[in-house]
């Protein structure tokens, strides 16, 4: 069967595709998404020798590529020793959960990688939805610990070690909370087989198990002021079949506590049964948009570096050849790489894109660029 890589049509005008990528880190980039080696998770096998025969550059070149889209952009993390790579923003855009062949497909993928780090990267930029919570499982189950995934997350809500501990009910295919007013049977819920319990368990012992967490449930609602009707139990009956009661309590807390903080939200209750009924979740709007600000910070931050070394490299280039020629010679004694010379002879333009940082400092030193 063929296998085919879609590209949005809003990648060419990207902010930052636009400003920050030269015609070649575009060209580069597309290559590292569409090769035939990529996978439905953004890790994938491949040697820089493949990478210089499809693209007809040599060894050293690819070499520049790759570690200036790995210090300078912060795309891609490449592993020598396993010879993997990882596409920083592919889960953002590219990885859906689909159906259970995609799933199927997932599960087979992450087990391959070798770089076990790659997965955690790949985690934290998973959106905050089902998708999180399956890659999340599968990551755990495949010995990542809940620890090292945790810390390699930026967001505030990390792996819930509690649902993937105690969440061993059943399949997990009717999570609570999903993306805010979409219905779940629409967003895609999971279905992970592998999670089903053995239906011959004694329904006796199951029933004791409902009533002990409906109770500590019951608990929750009173506590916070919110009526515990008939159609309360039977859609909590419903989530304790496939979800852990620790499981339940956080969601519902965290739930609470987003509409605590909203000040058009005048019956608090009202709305979390709302949500409750519907399958649905209240969005912490404010972590959103502190995440976006902080994002346009790093954006506008790493704006300014460029324009400072383009600046910076507008005054080497009007110095005497000699001293340009002066100054390559020290940076390429400081980086002890006598191949940034063959590279210079190849394409000086990924030659100077490389050592650019470098000139600015030197140029800095001079006194020739304010700091």
């Amino acid at each position: 069967m063929a296998k085919f890589r879609q590209i949005q049509t809003s990648f060419w005008s990207n902010t930052y595709i636009q400003e920050e990528m030269t015609a070649e880190d575009k060209y580069f980039y597309l290559y590292l998404m569409t090769n035939e080696f990529t996978t439905q998770i953004g890790i994938y096998s491949i040697t820089k020798k493949q990478i210089a025969f499809d693209l007809g550059y040599s060894m050293e070149s690819v070499t520049a590529l790759l570690q200036r889209f790995e210090t300078y952009h912060k795309l891609i993390k490449y592993d020598v020793e396993s010879r993997e790579i990882i596409l920083l923003k592919w889960a953002e855009n590219n990885l859906n959960i689909g159906g259970k062949p995609v799933q199927d497909l997932i599960k087979k993928e992450i087990e391959q990688v070798k770089n076990k780090e790659f997965l955690t990267l790949m985690y934290s930029s998973c959106p905050e939805n089902s998708l999180k919570n399956f890659i999340g499982l599968l990551i755990y189950k495949n010995n990542v610990s809940y620890n090292e995934t945790a810390n390699e997350s930026s967001d505030v809500s990390s792996i819930n070690l509690s649902n993937f501990e105690k969440n061993k009910k059943t399949n997990n295919n009717n999570n609570f909370y999903e993306s805010s007013d979409i219905p779940l049977n629409e967003a895609g819920a999971i279905n992970n087989k592998e999670e089903i319990i053995n239906n011959n368990h004694n329904h006796d012992h199951n029933n004791n198990i409902y009533d002990r967490d409906l109770k500590k449930i019951k608990e929750w609602f009173k506590k916070n002021e919110i009526d515990f009707s008939k159609k309360h139990e039977d859609k909590i009956i419903e989530l304790l079949k496939n979800n852990s009661i620790d499981y339940i309590l956080n969601l519902f807390q965290e739930q609470i506590d987003i509409l605590k903080n909203k000040k058009d939200v005048k019956n608090i209750a009202a709305v979390f049964s709302a949500h409750l009924f519907k399958g649905t979740c209240e969005v912490n709007s404010q972590a959103i948009e502190q995440k976006e600000l902080e994002q346009e910070k790093i954006k506008n931050e790493q704006r300014k570096e460029c324009q400072k070394n383009d600046k910076a490299m507008e005054v080497f280039k009007n110095l005497p050849t000699e001293q340009q020629l002066k100054i390559e010679d020290e940076i390429i004694e400081e980086f002890k790489n006598p191949a940034l010379r063959e590279i210079k002879k190849n394409t000086e333009v990924v030659f100077y894109l490389m050592i650019s940082q470098k000139i600015k400092e030197k140029i800095t030193e001079l006194g020739l660029l304010s700091a």
